[in-house]
């Protein structure tokens, strides 16, 4: 029978699986950037862009390890690798720890991190030796025993110590600016007293090696040989190591290897743009770090550098910036953002696009050809006509990009756009918010000029500007942080001003060059809001307009638009259901930095350092608050949001990166039929206990869920375009082996088999 079953869902059932299991959660982090390799045995660990990644040179396979499917945390700081315990040891740039073993299980070290303390805990230094590893503090000196994955023993030297070595009975600590001392291992080295001077010069970096001590300086290496210490060598090095037996200094584009501790090889030629490199004794080579910032082998023929295994990195966006995100046209656009209140200035300018499973990084680095600091992208918009061309906005001007490539650039000598500054820097050309029309004209809004600038770019390249005196601040300059420009359902421009100053929002109509303000605002109560930022603005399903703001979000209903600047505003009242009459505003007090409304009307709300909500279509209800304690969120500060509306993938930018979540609600279809109603996963297997998706339903569709007898197994309503079965009967047990009907009724009445699914268990 189950032989027969199976057969009859091959010959009947076609479904291509077009998203992953509602719930589940994807990272997308940048690994471009290696400043660690960690060889072990057949398996190399590489540090990069604050990831960690790993290729097996046996199988040729590269792995990544993040918090979705083994780590603990986020933004690595120091890895090492542990031969006596088999442990990869992994620091945290907040002092958490994990220990990754072999087989990709971590074991979590929570204790430093937990810790309260006065002092300050960063981490300099991470040395091995053999079952224990040494950690360097701005504090003193952590020891922890990596087989039994426990710390054990903390010593407060009240010395900011930058690096640690082991030899001949002593810990020697390298103290900034109060030279190297030591403390015998056999002593109770938590009293200070019994730590000594044993050089007094600064050194940031020790090693123990060929029965020797090496102590690194800003620009010298010293040698201790019979209790007297040294210059080995002359060297400005970027980054050393010692592994498998060589002792590694380098610098851009060069090389000291210490074979034994006699005279190093000194290489100067052959290799460029140096940032980490390791000896791998097991693969007798070396891997480092190349200018495309991928992985190499490499080999040593007496000074010459061999390539070997090349090219090598896990595809993903070259940064973890996700300051503004879109998802269009079946892609995924960002840029990084950088000039606005929560994100750091000085931020890469970069472009990258993610495209079935596949990251596009835009031409970036053109310093040159734009003759300003390219950086801080902080919005953009791709033509209507043609998804490939895109514009960018951000600290310096506009940039046209074109399939990828970089086709021209917008600034005050060959557009209206004005300088943000009196000294005409063209480093502060603020175009903070851009956005095109149906028409396939380019809105975009210029803060900080001399005039109130929102410029439009037609499509004959030429320019017209529309000059709005309310948007003047009391300097005689536009308002300083004008962005999220957006296109409502009506055809009209809204834009928020983020800036204590003037903590605003506007409404722009194209059609008759008229504005709506909105700086004074009350709410439903009558009591006056006291902003100092407008963060975000967002249209949802019904045309209310949602703002997020340091106090909250508020909604300017649909059907207030109309009444131009002098409106009520609603925080939206939440009754506490308690018995009493008394409600609360909607995430009242909670700085909302993004807003994303999904299929089912739905508004998911990013945050300044409280995570992410989702909120009920009908604003009543906190469906889920995610946060990275509680789920597998990288950061509770998040910078943009957006949706897959076909899938119901939820995208979020942190400062930490990107990562994404599966959720119940699709965008929705206007009639349901076969051709556009799916479900997965199809067929069902037996090993399979999540939830059962069918997509591409109408808004609130009635769903009922039959047998091949007619036998009514379950039902409900569509989430958006979505709805979603547990695989029970309605007494909540697994159903049997077969093919079910989903069967559909629209709030009009039309009815209609849309979809089967086969059932294996």
């Amino acid at each position: 029978m189950r032989k027969a079953i199976v057969t009859l869902m091959t010959i009947c059932i076609a479904i291509c699986i077009k998203g992953g299991p509602i719930g589940t959660w994807t990272s997308y982090l940048a690994y471009s950037d290696i400043t660690s390799i960690a060889p072990a045995g057949k398996t190399v660990y590489v540090l990069s862009s604050k990831g960690l990644f790993a290729y097996n040179t046996g199988d040729h396979s590269i792995q990544t390890f993040d918090k979705m499917n083994a780590l603990s945390d986020c933004n690595i700081s120091h890895i090492a690798w542990c031969q006596q315990a088999r442990r990869l040891i992994i620091i945290y740039q907040n002092q958490n720890i994990d220990l990754l073993d072999e087989k990709g299980h971590a074991t979590n070290i929570s204790a430093f991190y937990n810790k309260s303390m006065t002092a300050d805990k960063t981490v300099n230094d991470l040395k091995v030796v053999g079952k224990d590893a040494y950690v360097a503090t701005n504090f003193g000196i952590l020891k922890i025993n990596v087989a039994q994955a426990e710390i054990t023993a903390t010593y407060n030297l009240g010395k900011k110590v930058m690096a640690t070595a082991v030899s001949d009975g002593y810990i020697y600590a390298a103290c900034a600016e109060q030279g190297i001392i030591k403390g015998k291992t056999t002593d109770n080295l938590l009293d200070k007293t019994n730590w000594s001077n044993e050089a007094d010069f600064n050194a940031t970096h020790l090693f123990a090696f060929d029965g020797k001590l090496f102590a690194a300086t800003d620009g010298f290496i010293y040698r201790r040989d019979n209790g007297t210490w040294q210059m080995a060598y002359n060297i400005h090095y970027t980054f050393c190591n010692l592994n498998g037996n060589k002792l590694v200094f380098g610098h851009n584009e060069g090389l000291c290897i210490f074979n034994n501790a006699g005279d190093p090889v000194i290489i100067n030629a052959g290799i460029s743009h140096l940032k980490a490199f390791a000896y791998d004794s097991t693969n007798n080579c070396y891997w480092s770090n190349q200018s495309d910032d991928k992985l190499y082998s490499l080999t040593l023929d007496g000074k010459e550098i061999v390539a070997g295994t090349t090219d090598l990195a896990p595809d993903g966006p070259k940064y973890n910036y996700f300051g503004f995100m879109r998802y269009a046209n079946n892609r995924l656009y960002s840029c990084g953002g950088g000039y606005d209140s929560f994100a750091e200035l000085f931020r890469e300018a970069i472009v990258q696009n993610y495209s079935n499973d596949k990251w596009t990084i835009y031409e970036d680095q053109l310093q040159e050809q734009v003759g300003n600091l390219f950086q801080d992208f902080t919005c953009l918009d791709y033509d209507p006509k043609n998804p490939e061309h895109v514009f960018v906005g951000g600290r310096a001007g506009i940039y046209e990009y074109l399939n990828g490539k970089f086709v021209n650039f917008y600034n005050c000598e060959n557009s209206p756009l004005m300088y943000a500054t009196p000294d005409n820097s063209p480093n502060y050309i603020l175009v903070l918010g851009l956005k095109f029309d149906k028409k396939g004209s380019l809105w975009c809004l210029n803060s900080f000029a001399e005039k109130a600038s929102i410029l439009e770019l037609k499509t004959d390249g030429t320019w017209e500007e529309h000059h709005k005196e309310i948007l003047m601040d009391d300097n005689g300059r536009s308002l300083p942080n004008m962005k999220c420009m957006i296109l409502d359902s009506r055809g009209l421009f809204w834009f928020v001003n983020n800036h204590w100053s003037v903590p605003s929002f506007y409404c722009f109509d194209p059609t008759n060059d008229a504005m709506n303000h909105y700086v004074s605002m009350v709410n439903e109560d009558g009591a006056t809001l006291t902003l100092t930022g407008v963060r975000c603005i967002a249209e949802d399903k019904k045309g209310n307009m949602w703002m997020g703001t340091n106090i909250g979000p508020l909604m300017l209903p649909a059907e207030d638009i109309s009444k131009g600047s002098n409106v009520v505003l609603q925080q939206v009242k939440v009754p506490r259901n308690d018995g009493t009459n008394f409600a609360d505003y909607l995430l009242s007090g909670v700085d909302i930095t993004c807003i994303a409304i999904d299929g089912g009307n739905r508004k998911w709300f990013g945050t300044n350092g409280n995570g992410a909500y989702l909120i009920s279509d009908d604003n009543m209800t906190q469906v889920q608050h995610f946060l990275a304690d509680n789920s597998m969120l990288l950061s509770n500060n998040i910078e943009s949001i957006t949706i897959n509306d076909a899938t119901g993938e939820v995208f979020f930018g942190t400062d930490n990166g990107l990562c994404s979540y599966m959720s119940d609600a699709t965008a929705t279809n206007e009639t349901m039929d076969t051709d556009n109603v799916y479900a997965y996963p199809n067929p069902v297997r037996p090993d399979y206990t999540g939830l059962i998706t069918v997509t591409g339903l109408s808004m609130n569709a009635d769903v009922k869920i039959v047998n091949a007898n007619g036998t009514l197994i379950a039902e409900g309503v569509s989430n958006g375009g979505t709805f979603t079965w547990d695989g029970c009967d309605t007494d909540g047990k697994r159903v049997a082996s077969g093919v079910y009907m989903v069967m559909t009724a629209t709030s009009e009445g039309s009815k209609g088999t849309v979809c089967k699914i086969a059932i294996v268990n």
